[in-house]
């Protein structure tokens, strides 16, 4: 009978245990396909002390109880795969669901963020304090530190790929699963929360833009923004084929984005964001005689109705905002232009508002349906305002876009006092 193999204490070793010259441990293991690997400590059993100068960590029968648990449950962390590997991996899978300028800003925010760092890490040895240290040297280093909306982002993308390895069995658990929320709050970041305009402010700042002769020509499309409450693509996309005058109501079947598709910048015309955002929007306000003037003054007079040929990327004339050589509009275009006439706005004011947005008049608009739609069945009226602003889920419009503004609290307040006194 052979003599059972015996460490440098006289303990006896198990299969696939050894040690070397240097008194560090190694267990070895076959994977399903007959291929060898290695793991190692410094110690043997948990109760070992870890050698003066070494680096702590799990014993080796700790590390062999989490392969023999992972062997029984199928998972296979022996998988020699990068984070780089199964991040390209889904990226590709979900191609053919992403819009153009969703896979552009997927890619650049793995390109720029992971690929040269975390991407390089095996999915197996990724833990949540390794997803929470990328996050923290993201956030703080000293060159170019990123900002919470593109690490949201990047945690994203993470968040998908480990899905996408748990599926697979090649780890148990999602180790990205909770650590954005743990840096937030280690490195005291709140949630940010987008505010809606005043009526006040709101009426205030479209007088500025109609009484300025350096911004007077883009009134019509903010106050339209404004009061219709669309997305700047929709708004952008906009052909007079879309409106229909007679039942003041214009429909909205797609957006107009400005993206890069295969190596250069193009326009797209295509699905609006979600499924709910092909609907109908009411005229309120100015919005159709504004749409009337725009409409006689670009010679389009007799197009008064939808259900009209296809609208062609290439023939710009049945587009409601062109610029002033007749070529479309891209939305970075206008998100600096607000930006520059709220800038002016407040200096000429002494306002101070601030991170404005074309997506802020969106959310006004919510706000004010929130609280001017009133009937005698409340699901009704978010259900209502939920079909007009396209929310694919009617708790966004409850949860992001029902804020109640000041003012109105008291006016509340108010109403039920009288309705109690009844």
């Amino acid at each position: 009978m052979a003599d059972k193999r015996k460490d440098s204490r006289g303990i006896v070793l198990q299969q696939g245990e050894s040690q070397n010259a240097a008194g560090r441990y190694r267990y070895r293991y076959f994977d399903d396909l007959g291929l060898s690997h290695d793991v190692y400590s410094w110690r043997l059993r948990p109760e070992d002390p870890v050698p003066e100068g070494k680096k702590p960590g799990a014993s080796l029968r700790e590390l062999e109880k989490e392969i023999q648990k992972d062997r029984l449950d199928g998972v296979k962390t022996w998988e020699d795969i990068t984070v780089n590997k199964l991040m390209q991996e889904y990226i590709e899978q979900q191609k053919p669901y992403w819009r153009a300028n969703t896979l552009n800003s997927k890619m650049d925010t793995y390109k720029n963020h992971i690929k040269d760092t975390f991407g390089r890490k095996k999915v197996s040895k990724v833990t949540p304090d390794s997803v929470e240290n990328f996050y923290n040297e993201l956030l703080n280093r000293r060159e170019r530190p990123i900002k919470m909306g593109t690490l949201e982002l990047v945690n994203t993308l993470l968040n998908a790929t480990f899905k996408l390895a748990v599926k697979r069995n090649l780890i148990r658990n999602n180790p990205v699963t909770g650590c954005l929320g743990i840096v937030k709050k280690k490195n005291r970041i709140e949630n940010s929360k987008k505010h809606a305009l005043e009526e006040k402010q709101q009426r205030a700042l479209l007088e500025f833009m109609r009484d300025s002769p350096k911004y007077m020509q883009y009134y019509p499309f903010f106050y339209i923004l404004a009061w219709t409450g669309c997305r700047i693509g929709e708004l952008l996309g906009l052909t007079w084929y879309d409106l229909d005058f007679k039942e003041e109501i214009i429909h909205i079947n797609h957006e107009l984005s400005y993206t890069k598709v295969d190596g250069r910048h193009k326009f797209i015309l295509g699905e609006p964001k979600t499924a709910k955002g092909k609907r109908e929007i009411p005229m309120l306000g100015d919005v159709k005689e504004i749409l009337l003037q725009r409409r006689d003054f670009a010679g389009w007079s007799k197009v008064v109705s939808v259900g009209n040929p296809k609208v062609s990327i290439e023939d710009t004339r049945p587009f409601v905002f062109l610029n002033s050589n007749n070529n479309l509009i891209p939305r970075t275009t206008m998100e600096h232009l607000l930006k520059k006439i709220v800038k002016e706005y407040n200096k000429s004011t002494g306002e101070n508002l601030i991170d404005i947005t074309p997506h802020t008049f969106r959310h006004s608009f919510c706000c004010w349906l929130c609280e001017n739609v009133s009937g005698e069945n409340s699901m009704d009226d978010v259900k209502y305002i939920q079909s007009i602003m396209g929310h694919a889920d009617a708790r966004t419009t409850l949860n992001i876009y029902s804020e109640l503004r000041k003012g109105n609290a008291k006016s509340k307040h108010e109403a039920l006092k009288a309705k109690a006194q009844i």
